[in-house]
C-alpha cells in the first residue's frame, strides 16, 4: 500500500508524523510524497489558530480530489477538537485525533476494507504516554518526545483541549531510546514536549526534567542534550545545579515569554510576572554566562494597548534575547480570549509584530557579535553549517558529521563565520 503524509503545525506534530511514517515502513508499506496518488493519506492537522483549521480542511480536500477512493486518516489537534466535523468531510475514513497513532497502521489497513471511525477519548480522559520512536532531524541530531498534554489553560490556547492532560515518558523508556540513538551515531538529542517544564509530575516516582539531564550525562555517545520550550518555573536551584554541571546540556534555554507586559500576562493566564521571568534569566546567566536565552512572543493580544506594547518592546531589549519567535495573536474559538472584548485589527497586530521582529533581529545579531573572537565547538550538518551548544549557526569548512573546533571571525546576517583550528 502507498501512503502519503501531510503535516501542519508545530514541531511536535512533525515529530509524530515521522514516527507514523516509520510504523508504515516497518509494516511493509511504501511512503510516497503527498503530491503522488496514494492508497491512503494521513493528514496531521493543527488547530492552534483558525488558519490551521482552514488549512487542515483544505489539505484533506486536496487528498480526496487526488484519489477519491483513497483512505484519508485525519490525526492531530484539529481532528481531536472537531472530530464530528472532520468525520463529515468528503473522503475522511478515520479520525484518530491525538490518540491511537501508535496503532494507525492497523486502523488504516482495516479502513481499506471498511469505513471505520474509531471512538475518540473525551478531552482529559485518562491517557497513557504514547511511546513513539525518536526522530532524526539530521545525520547527527535527533528529537525525542518525552512529554505530551498540557494543564495550564492559557486564555488564548486550545491545545489542552486537543491533547489532553499532561503525561510523561518514563525514565526507563527514555534511557532505552537515548541508548539506541547513541548506538546509531546520533550525538545531539533534542527533548521535546507540549509542557516540558512539568515533565514527570504524573509519574509515580515524580522525576523532574533535571533527572532527564542527569540520565543523558550517563550515556556514552551522547555529546549534546538540547531542551525544547520551557517555562520560568523550571529554573529551580536543583535544575540549575544539574544544568551547570552537566556534561551534555546545551547552554540554550528557550523560555516562553508571550508578553513583556504584566497586565497582558494576566489576561493571557500566564502564571508568572515579568519580574519572575527576569529573575529566571538572571539566575541562568549567573551560572552559565554564555547561555543563549530564546523565546516566543505574541503581538497584539486582546485589549493590548499601545503602552502595553511599548512595555513588551522595552522588556525584549532589556533581556537581550539570542532569538525571538514572534506571532501575531490569532483568535481561536473555544478559548477564553475569544470571548474577551478589545480584539485588535489585523493591521495593528501585524504592525506590532514587525516591530517586535525588528527588535529580535537586532538582539540576535548583537548576541552573535558578542561571540566573535571566541573558539567554539560545532557539530557539522549537511549544508556546510553547524550549531554551537548555545545554538549559534556557524559556517565553516567542516565535513557533515564532524565535531570541530572553530574560531568565530565574523557574521553574515544571523550566521557566524568560523575558521577551524
Amino acid at each position: 500500500m502507498k501512503v502519503a503524509f501531510y503535516t501542519l503545525g508545530c514541531k511536535v506534530n512533525h515529530y509524530e508524523t515521522q514516527a507514523m511514517e516509520e510504523l508504515f515502513r516497518a509494516a511493509g508499506h511504501e511512503v510516497v510524497p503527498f503530491e503522488d496518488e496514494a492508497d491512503a493519506y494521513v493528514v496531521n492537522t493543527c488547530t492552534v489558530t483558525q488558519i490551521g483549521d482552514k488549512k487542515s480542511r483544505q489539505i484533506i480536500s486536496q487528498a480526496h480530489r487526488r484519489n477519491p477512493s483513497a483512505v484519508i486518516a485525519a490525526v492531530g489537534c484539529y481532528a481531536e477538537v472537531a472530530r464530528e466535523s472532520v468525520a463529515k468531510l468528503d473522503g475522511v475514513s478515520l479520525v484518530l485525533g491525538t490518540d491511537g497513532r501508535k496503532d494507525i497502521v492497523r486502523y488504516v489497513e482495516r479502513a481499506t476494507h471498511e469505513k471505520l471511525i474509531p471512538k475518540q477519548p473525551e478531552p482529559f480522559a485518562r491517557r497513557t504516554f504514547e511511546e513513539l520512536s525518536a526522530q532524526h532531524d539530521s545525520r547527527t541530531r535527533a528529537t525525542l518526545k518525552v512529554q505530551d498534554g498540557c494543564n495550564s489553560f492559557c486564555s488564548y490556547c486550545i491545545i489542552p483541549f486537543a491533547r489532553g492532560a499532561l503525561r510523561s515518558r518514563t525514565l526507563e523508556s527514555t534511557k532505552r531510546e537515548l541508548e539506541t540513538l547513541a548506538k546509531n551515531g546520533y550525538r545531539e538529542v533534542v527533548l521535546t514536549g507540549i509542557q516540558l517544564s512539568l515533565y514527570g509530575i504524573d509519574l509515580e516516582d515524580k522525576p523532574e526534567l533535571s533527572d532527564l539531564i542527569a540520565l543523558a550525562d550517563g550515556i556514552e555517545g551522547i555529546e549534546r542534550l538540547r531542551l525544547g520550550s520551557l517555562e520560568p518555573r523550571v529554573i529551580t536551584d536543583r535544575f540549575l545545579k544539574v544544568a551547570q554541571n552537566s556534561r551534555t546540556l546545551c547552554r540554550q534555554f528557550h523560555l516562553a515569554l508571550q508578553s513583556g507586559s504584566d497586565s497582558v500576562l494576566r489576561r493571557m493566564n500566564r502564571r508568572y510576572t515579568t519580574a519572575e521571568y527576569r529573575d529566571a534569566v538572571d539566575r541562568i546567566r549567573a551560572c552559565m554566562p554564555d547561555a543563549a536565552i530564546t523565546t516566543d512572543v505574541i503581538a497584539g493580544f486582546v485589549g493590548e494597548t499601545e503602552a502595553e506594547h511599548e512595555e513588551t518592546k522595552a522588556f525584549l531589549k532589556e533581556i537581550g534575547f539570542a532569538r525571538i519567535h514572534v506571532f501575531p495573536y490569532s483568535r481561536r474559538k473555544g478559548t477564553k480570549a475569544d470571548a474577551m472584548e478589545g480584539h485588535l485589527t489585523r493591521a495593528v497586530k501585524e504592525a506590532r509584530a514587525r516591530e517586535l521582529i525588528a527588535i529580535g533581529d537586532a538582539t540576535e545579531k548583537a548576541f552573535i557579535d558578542g561571540m566573535i573572537g571566541e573558539t567554539v565547538t560545532v557539530i557539522m550538518e549537511d549544508d556546510g553549517t553547524g550549531y554551537t551548544g548555545n545554538y549559534v549557526r556557524v559556517r565553516c569548512d567542516g565535513v557533515c558529521g564532524e565535531t570541530v573546533r572553530a574560531k568565530l571571525v565574523s557574521r553574515e546576517g544571523t550566521t557566524a563565520i568560523g575558521t577551524i583550528i
